[in-house]
């Protein structure tokens, strides 16, 4: 009777394989749509509303190819071997989960190759993912649960017992595989007829498939998630390029043309140098006050003190997915980060020019409150040529001590420690106390979030906010009892942009965008405000010039700001801002830095 009810139920499915093999095609679907309107959305809270037909029709297109692909193993595996197509929908319910999680903190997807970065697996990061969780996240996770029930009820025993030959399941395999051509090249060639500047169909797919000059969601919105992976896999392959003659001259002269520092400016020649990265401090945080209290005391102080130091509330992030290490390595190096993977994570290993290397005899130290190996971080110490390195281990008691307050924990542990290294030093010492998410208050509850103003979010990173602003004014404080303050420059500056909405409303609108940096130059010499708008990248060449650094064969790919020439700023090799004759150059600059990184321009060669 058992074997004859189970012939009956089976028989009473018509065509099992097609049935489960559209089921799955709509899972991914759904999944893949998810995480493309997530991203646009956090990207551009307007997306929704200015989205075209033709774009969506793209979107939808691109993941019905990509499911079809996906699903080529199901069709060209036997029926006892079937199930193993779980194994792919698995990976693609993480892979998608990963993306929503990444995407609130990095307003980008998470390239592939950081999905192998298990030195990044730690508390920051696992505290960032596990507050990014929302309900809708449930669109990737409920899919793939609904379809393994009906899975498990109804279709488990009609699949295994609907067997095809090799023959036909060679030629569903084939079909899969053509299906995704097909509609590649479609797309593609829909791309190429709208733009009329591309001068071959063989340019289009190179342009589409080979060069990554956005975000990777940029990317997956125009390629697919297939194409992406592809992409992500081999450039993690072959992460080193080989430069043509001409590209080296191209680089060579964009070097050589950079301006050449003079001494007019060199006012903090033999100071020590603090170069403080706060974690995700917004200028809109400068002055701000709730209900006749400010915020950043501290901070607003020194940005109003315009005659004894240097500020500007205008400079634009440009990191990309390294985030906080891209920050620290423009920083250091005067060179831009890669738009498709993390510059720590692919060329960890390789030496740069440094504003450590290019102070010669200073004594120096790298302080932070990571894990060692989080995006590489003590290598990367090493590279830039910092002697010493404290990572979370080498101030464990000193952040057990503070509870939550780390910035306080890590500047009281740099504090005790300063005076142990001969002058001139310079030390650079990256906070993490602000670092996303803002989903709890701190405890007990400040007067911030007891002023019930803004959202809740809000209000979390105002209060991380006040907390750093009060561990500085401790630091400095600590500074001026030791008599080291006035030989210090002490330079103040945001390692990236934060917003902690994905649009503007229940949050001051002083900056709308939400991606504007604070800069600050304490004891430089010089003063006043820089206009802007400027760039991350414009940072080395200006403490290098504060400094009296003449260093003629590396002065950053970007520009000094205390000439007043800096007007404008390439966030991306597409995206710009401000206007000035510079701006070409500006764009032309990531290329030239992709080249530098990538050909690993500066190992030595025998």
């Amino acid at each position: 009777m058992k074997d004859s009810s189970n012939k009956i139920k089976t028989k009473s499915i018509k065509h099992p394989v097609a049935l489960f093999f559209l089921l799955a095609l709509g899972c991914m679907l759904v999944q893949f749509l998810a995480v493309e309107y997530h991203f646009n959305s956090i990207v551009d809270y307007n997306w929704l509303k200015t989205l075209r037909i033709g774009e969506l029709t793209q979107l939808v297109v691109n993941n019905i190819g990509d499911g079809i692909l996906l699903m080529t193993p199901f069709v060209a595996l036997g029926a006892k071997s079937r199930k193993w197509i779980w194994l792919v929908l698995l990976l693609v319910m993480l892979w998608c989960l990963a993306q929503m999680l990444y995407m609130p903190s990095y307003r980008d997807l998470m390239p592939l190759s950081s999905f192998f970065l298990l030195g990044n697996v730690g508390d920051t990061v696992a505290r960032s993912a596990l507050g990014a969780f929302r309900l809708g996240d449930l669109e990737v996770l409920l899919p793939p649960v609904v379809l393994y029930i009906v899975y498990r009820i109804w279709l488990k025993r009609p699949l295994e017992s609907t067997s095809f030959s090799p023959a036909k399941r060679l030629v569903l395999s084939l079909m899969c595989v053509l299906a995704f051509v097909v509609i590649r090249l479609g797309v593609s060639a829909v791309s190429y007829n709208n733009d009329k500047e591309t001068a071959s169909f063989n340019q289009q797919l190179t342009n589409d498939y080979c060069v990554m000059w956005t975000r990777q969601g940029d990317y997956v919105n125009k390629n697919g998630v297939v194409s992406y992976l592809v992409y992500g896999f081999v450039s993690s392959i072959y992460n080193q390029t080989t430069l043509t003659d001409d590209q080296k001259q191209l680089v060579t002269r964009f070097i050589n043309e950079q301006a050449q520092n003079g001494d007019d400016y060199a006012s903090a020649r033999g100071k020590n140098v603090i170069l403080l990265v706060v974690e995700s401090l917004n200028s809109w945080v400068i002055g701000l006050d709730i209900d006749g209290r400010e915020v950043a005391p501290t901070l607003n102080a020194l940005c109003k003190d315009t005659e004894n130091n240097l500020v500007t509330l205008n400079m634009r992030s440009q990191v990309k997915n390294g985030r906080s290490s891209d920050g620290i390595f423009m920083y250091n190096t005067g060179l831009l980060p890669l738009t498709t993977q993390a510059v720590a994570n692919t060329f960890g290993n390789v030496p740069y020019p440094s504003l450590v290397k290019a102070l010669g005899d200073y004594d120096s130290f790298y302080a932070c409150c990571d894990e060692p190996t989080l995006w590489n971080v003590e290598n990367m110490a090493k590279n830039y040529g910092y002697k010493e390195f404290y990572g979370k281990t080498g101030i464990a008691d000193a952040l057990k001590s503070n509870g939550y307050l780390l910035d306080k924990a890590l500047l009281d542990e740099v504090s005790s420690c300063v005076l142990k290294y001969k002058q001139p030093f310079i030390a650079l010492v990256a906070t993490a106390g602000m670092h996303h998410p803002y989903n709890s208050p701190m405890e007990p509850e400040t007067w911030v979030q007891q002023s019930g103003k803004y959202t809740s979010e809000v209000r979390c990173y105002l209060e991380c906010v006040n907390a750093f602003d009060s561990a500085l004014a401790s630091f400095i404080q600590d500074l001026k009892s030791k008599g080291l303050y006035d030989n210090t420059m002490l330079v103040i500056v945001s390692d990236h942009s934060e917003m902690v909405d994905d649009s503007p409303q229940g949050r001051p609108s002083i900056d709308k965008e939400g991606d504007r940096c604070v800069f600050l130059v304490v004891n430089s010499g010089q003063n006043g405000i820089i206009g802007g708008p400027v760039g991350q990248i414009d940072v080395f060449p200006t403490l290098i010039e504060l400094l009296g650094v003449r260093s003629q064969h590396w002065n950053g790919l970007g520009n000094s700001m205390l000439h007043g020439e800096v007007t404008s700023v390439a966030i991306s090799p597409s995206q710009t801002m401000g206007s000035g004759p510079l701006l070409e150059r500006q764009k032309q600059a990531w290329r030239i830095s992709d080249m530098i990184i990538s050909s690993r321009w500066f190992e030595p060669r025998e």
